[in-house]
């Protein structure tokens, strides 16, 4: 009897943790050990093995950071485990392997598992970081054997607890457990089946040598420290299954790039990607509705990141030293901003908060000396938590953007009036800028010459898209509201362009300021040219000539990232045929850093041709990396006459517009085709096509994708080097005897009437475009080309400000019949009291030349006709006659007095006199 006492006693010693008898750890890991194996006894006939030593150590055991005492063993080599063992003359069974029995065995490189095994612990093989072996004997009636690097054991519950180099884990698998493969840092590759369900707490931490792994779609939760430190990881994709991120669970996977966060997740735990310093970019999805504490800490590859309106609280230093952050934007959504949550966020520039932020905690901008602009769209101003949300450079020097109705109190709060500049702006419900640019980076003009500049603000949906304009040098060139350009003198100046709605963004274009050569007789000159970046031009040179010209010289400047191209250690500068056979043409670098032109003849003969034809070529390369317009400049000109007199001729430059795309190319294929004219089309409907590039769809470069664009581009794909037609960038017309008009309509509530809109015009067109701005009660359908475009495709969409917007092309330009009559119809239904005239605007046709015409906005009037009588709810309608005074029926009525007859269900009738 006590001797099965005894034995219970060391069952329960061997099932409770040892501190609970208040034993020492290093003195209590075992009962015996033989041959290197410590065991530990179970009952009187069976023993387990043991751990060889455990030792104090804490380590987190949930995501709630409770924590447990751990213990490691030390086996190293290869480990047979016997299926008996004799110890004092008794001999026993193995029958169990305790848990943790060789964690952080990390010299233990195969163990072989006897048939006698019928139970093993969890984490049992956790840190054995060489272990490249578990055998299983066969016959062993709960365990399957499995040999080498895939080594797989399973508990009753499914809990994977083995490590090795690679591992395939089997369908019969559902769940990988705490610390499966911990430590594992020779583990490269772990292919996860479809059965396993959840991914525990630590299960592949440590493992440094892991590259990639596929979790799939069975998956639904990952646990706590589940990846942590695996340093080798270079990307991850989680699956939609995955409802949770563990804290944790990515932490200082340094070589994590890229992450893919799927809509079914609904939280990011506290530091889920901390420490992921190469990570570039992350997608947050809109399921998301908390990031967790320092979940992105120390992420200084990070350059952007967009937070969803799903996100209802920013947890404290979330994002802080992500020092590679340059902008960004919580969203309306958003209440409350953590402590630190951005701090430290060396780069960031630009901030903008949500209308819903109520609370911003301590130091949540804090270390961010470089911020410029803050622009917050809550009334009232958000509490902070101290006078430290931000540094005192960005108090003194960054704009803060606020409602125009709350600067006052702004002002006057103890934060936020830290400000030095407060600038009062518009509600939330305006899109503001992000982005500015202009049609040219530099022009060359002629002085009394001007050219019209553009700016393209970006958004689209950009809420106010004016911009100012000036002139750092007026006395060299002016520029007006308009942004068209005015060379005064020779000279530089620059013109800048800046939104207005207290974004404060610009674009600037140099103006080159030349002698006006119309008032020279005798001058060289060539035209602006586009060229694709990596590719050459021929620049052909004219010389204009009233006198006899024998020779000439002149230096040709060129910007870096053009050059004249060389063969066999010469420019190519070819003559024209206007050079005798006695012409001679060199050239050479010069000490000003041009390319020096020389041209003569040794018999003195003058040059042939015309005033104004070509004498030279310039065969010139644009390099790989660079876009936009570089000027190429004479300089230093001067002609010899047949009589021996020397000209000094006047300096002049023109564009090679360098283009990083292929105009016309909208889509981005590397060609153009008719799939460009369909995806233009569709994004001047504000259909929003991907891909879709806006500077190559803006052939006319004007800063606008309009009908004029979708129509240029068909003509290219029909005309062999359309990129090079000078016709791409001729300016819009405004055109005094072509218009579009339309007759008023008269209408009762539930009718319906069709509206014909004509075209007079002189000039001949192939396109044009319209927007429809219906009033309320109003609706717009069917519409349909008359005869007059039988060949032309018609488009209609209502567009996000809620106009309908008609588009109206032909892929061939073909030119629409005729010159007056009706051009456009479509039928108007009145639901309900109507609120005013039908507006058509943003009216632009496009020649059969592709040269766009704007026309004037006009009104289609809209009268409602309604019986004078009050009608009883039950005396409805059956319907409405309309009579001229001489009683003769009308389909509508007309100019003058017109008598309205209301028929009801009932049978009777009401009678009533207007005028219209």
């Amino acid at each position: 009897m006590k001797q099965l006492i005894k034995y219970l006693l060391l069952l329960l010693a061997l099932l409770l943790p040892a501190t609970a008898f208040g034993y020492d750890y290093e003195e209590y890991a075992y009962d015996f050990e033989v041959n290197g194996i410590y065991y530990k006894f179970i009952s009187n006939n069976n023993v387990g093995v043991s751990p060889q030593y455990f030792f104090y150590g804490c380590y987190p055991n949930n995501e709630d950071d409770e924590y447990y005492e751990g213990y490691y063993s030390n086996y190293t080599g290869d480990v047979i485990i016997p299926p008996t063992v004799t110890y004092s003359g008794e001999t026993y069974s193995v029958t169990t392997i305790a848990s943790s029995a060789f964690s952080g065995s990390n010299r233990l490189t195969s163990v072989s598992i006897p048939y006698s095994i019928t139970n093993i612990g969890s984490s049992v093989f956790s840190g054995c970081s060489h272990l490249t072996s578990i055998v299983v004997a066969s016959g062993n009636p709960t365990y399957d054997s499995r040999n080498n690097c895939n080594a797989i054991i399973e508990t009753a519950s499914n809990t994977l607890i083995a490590g090795c180099k690679s591992s395939v884990i089997p369908n019969s698998v559902t769940s990988i457990g705490y610390s499966a493969f911990f430590g594992c840092s020779d583990l490269t590759s772990v292919t996860i089946p479809n059965s396993v369900t959840s991914i525990g707490g630590g299960a592949f931490q440590g493992c440094s040598g892991l590259t990639s792994v596929d979790i799939p779609n069975s998956v639904t939760s990952i646990g706590y420290s589940a990846f942590q430190g695996c340093s080798g990881l270079t990307s991850v994709t989680i699956p939609n299954s995955v409802t949770s991120i563990g804290g944790r669970a990515f932490q200082d996977c340094s070589c994590l790039t890229s992450v893919i966060i799927p809509n079914s997740v609904i939280s990011i735990a506290y530091e889920a990607f901390s420490g992921c310093s190469g990570l570039t970019n992350v997608t947050i999805p809109n399921s998301v509705t908390t990031i967790g504490y320092s979940a992105f800490q120390d992420c200084c590859s990070l350059t952007s990141v967009i937070i969803p309106n799903s996100v209802t609280s920013i947890a404290y230093e979330a994002f802080s030293g992500c020092s590679g952050l340059t902008n960004v934007t919580i969203p309306n959504s958003v209440t409350t901003i953590g402590g630190g949550a951005f701090s430290g966020c060396s780069s960031l520039t630009t901030v903008t908060i949500g209308n819903s932020v109520t609370t911003i905690y301590d130091n949540a901008f804090y270390g961010c000396p470089y911020i410029a602009k803050v622009t917050l769209f809550n009334p009232a101003p958000p509490s902070c938590g101290n006078l430290s949300t931000f540094n005192n450079n960005v108090y003194n020097h960054a704009n803060l953007y606020v409602p125009k109705e709350s600067v006052a109190s702004y002002k006057a709060s103890e934060n936020w009036g830290q400000f030095i500049h407060i600038i009062g702006v518009k509600t939330s419900n305006d899109i503001f800028a992000e982005s500015i640019k202009l049609n040219h980076r530099v022009v060359n003009l002629g002085v009394g010459s001007t050219n019209q500049l553009f700016a393209t603000v970006l958004p689209d949906s950009t809420t106010n898209k004016s911009v100012t304009w000036i002139s750092d040098n007026e006395d060299v060139a002016m520029v007006d509201t308009a942004g068209v350009v005015t060379a005064i003198a020779v000279g530089t100046a620059t013109i800048t362009a800046t939104t207005t709605d207290g974004t404060d963004l610009s674009a600037s274009c140099v103006i080159q300021v030349y002698e006006d050569l119309s008032q020279f007789d005798n001058y060289l000159t060539f035209a602006d040219t586009t060229v694709m970046h990596g590719e050459t031009v021929v620049i052909p040179v004219a010389m204009v000539n009233d006198a006899s010209i024998v020779s000439f010289q002149t230096d040709i400047f060129l910007p870096e990232g053009l050059e004249i191209v060389q063969e066999e250690g010469e420019y190519v500068i070819d003559p024209s045929p206007r050079m005798t056979r006695t012409h001679s043409i060199m050239s050479s670098d010069a000490v000003n850093g041009s390319v020096r032109v020389l041209c003569y003849s040794s018999n003195y003969k003058p040059f042939t041709g015309n005033s104004g034809d070509v004498l030279f070529y310039i065969t010139v390369k644009a390099a790989d990396d660079i876009d936009g317009d570089y000027p190429i400049a004479l300089k230093n000109t001067l002609f010899t006459t047949a009589d021996f007199e020397e000209l000094t001729i006047p300096d002049m430059a023109a564009n090679v517009n360098v283009l990083a795309y292929l105009l016309g190319d909208a889509n981005n294929s590397g060609t153009v085709t008719v799939t460009d004219v369909v995806v233009t089309a569709q994004y001047v409907l504000d259909k929003d096509p991907h891909p879709f590039v806006f500077d190559a769809a803006d052939v006319n470069v004007d800063g606008f994708i309009t009908v004029t664009d979708v129509t240029r581009i068909a003509w290219m794909v029909l005309n062999e080097n359309a990129v090079q037609a000078p016709m791409l960038r001729a300016p819009a017309l405004n055109s005094a005897s072509d218009r579009l008009s339309a007759e008023g309509v008269t209408m009762s509530p539930g009718e319906t009437r069709k509206v014909s809109i004509a075209l007079d015009n002189e000039l001949d067109y192939s396109a044009f475009q319209l927007d429809l701005r219906l009033p309320e009660g109003i609706t717009a359908s069917n519409f349909t080309l008359t005869d007059r475009a039988s060949s032309h495709a018609l488009d209609v969409n209502t567009l996000n400000n809620g106009a309908t917007r008609v588009l109206c092309y032909s892929p061939s330009v073909a030119t629409i019949n005729g010159h007056d009559g009706a051009l456009l119809t479509f039928d108007v239904t009145a639901s309900s009291p109507i609120a005013g005239d039908i507006t058509v605007d943003g009216i632009e046709l496009v020649t059969t030349a592709c040269q766009t015409v704007l026309m004037d906005a006009f009104t289609i009037g809209v009268n409602t006709v309604t019986a004078v009588n009050e009608v009883s709810s039950d005396k409805a309608v059956a319907r409405v006659d309309y009579y001229n005074v001489a009683g003769q029926r009308l389909s509508q009525p007309t100019s003058g007095v017109n008598l309205v007859v209301t028929t009801y269900t009932d049978g009777t009738r009401a009678t009533t006199k207007i005028i219209k």
